[in-house]
């Protein structure tokens, strides 16, 4: 092909040297292998584009999508190579995972890498989705498995953040969302809920979860995404939970983003169900007003 073809708006240089077309442009992934099989050999993938891999939550600006950039670790002394699409940044950490082939950073060295952009919420989320059922990590790490990485090791840039992510982190989180309620209930006062708790229809093989609970009170909390609304099977299930929940007596808390934005309203809902707060604290919205 000629190379004023290759330069036009037609395609993009995906990584240094290999043009994708612009109108389907190439993935993370196949843009990952390139670069470390082609581009800079030994290079491990690392920072958001190692968690998008993963398949770990990240604000929409640092996703391929949007930086266009492969992220990816070299040794000081290796010499880097600059160009469009890449940014290589030092690495001195040896721990590594492989996913479908590709190499990318240990857990405790990749939630150091996030920790320089994320909050400690976002950072939770990570961790949440790391030892959760939709990771990617392999080996499959558990939560204890992933504190005792943490608490091993030795001191880097981010590990104070880290280690306090991962002590709020817990396994079974199916959802960023799930994770940021419960970290609010727990700001606002409340006992710590219950993650997505199985029940299943009394005579019938159906079974739900539920996003938070409180299983003594029977006090279910279900976060509603725009999709519960907009995918028609996903809200005829969502009303058959309910149904089934309401049969065994429980009471259904729903709430959307609005609610996470201005909390007032399903704090003070899940007061006068009587939710049960913490040893010795009174669970209210003023403790979100006044943490």
């Amino acid at each position: 092909m000629h190379a004023r073809r290759l330069a036009s708006d037609e395609f993009r240089e995906a990584v240094p040297g290999f043009c994708t077309p612009a109108a389907a442009p190439a993935t993370l992934e196949l843009a990952a292998r390139t670069l470390q099989r082609k581009v800079l050999p030994g290079a491990v993938i690392s920072h958001a584009s190692a968690a998008e891999l993963l398949g770990i939550p990240l604000p929409r600006e640092h996703e391929y999508s949007a930086s266009k950039t492969v992220h990816c670790s070299l040794p000081h002394d290796r010499r880097r190579r600059p160009g469009r699409g890449i940014h290589v940044h030092n690495s001195t950490d040896a721990s590594t995972m492989r996913l479908r082939g590709i190499v990318v950073s240990g857990p405790v060295q990749l939630l150091c890498e996030l920790a320089k952009d994320l909050g400690h919420d976002q950072l939770v989320a990570c961790c949440d989705h790391l030892v959760g059922p939709a990771s990617r990590a392999r080996p499959a790490l558990s939560l204890a498995r992933l504190r005792a990485l943490v608490a091993d090791a030795g001191p880097r840039y981010r590990i104070a953040a880290v280690r306090a992510a991962v002590a709020d982190a817990r396994e079974r989180v199916e959802s960023p969302k799930e994770t940021q309620t419960r970290l609010l209930l727990r700001r606002a006062g409340f006992a710590e809920p219950e993650v997505n708790r199985t029940l299943r229809a009394p005579g019938s093989d159906e079974t739900f979860r539920l996003d938070l609970s409180y299983p003594a009170l029977r006090v279910a909390i279900e976060y509603d995404g725009i999709w519960h609304s907009t995918d028609r099977s996903r809200h005829r299930r969502d009303r058959r939970k309910d149904d089934v929940l309401h049969q065994l007596g429980w009471r259904v808390v729903r709430l959307a983003d609005s609610d996470l934005l201005s909390p007032r309203h399903l704090l003070d809902r899940l007061v006068s169900l009587g939710a049960p707060g913490q040893p010795g604290i009174v669970p209210g919205y003023h403790r979100v007003l006044n943490p």
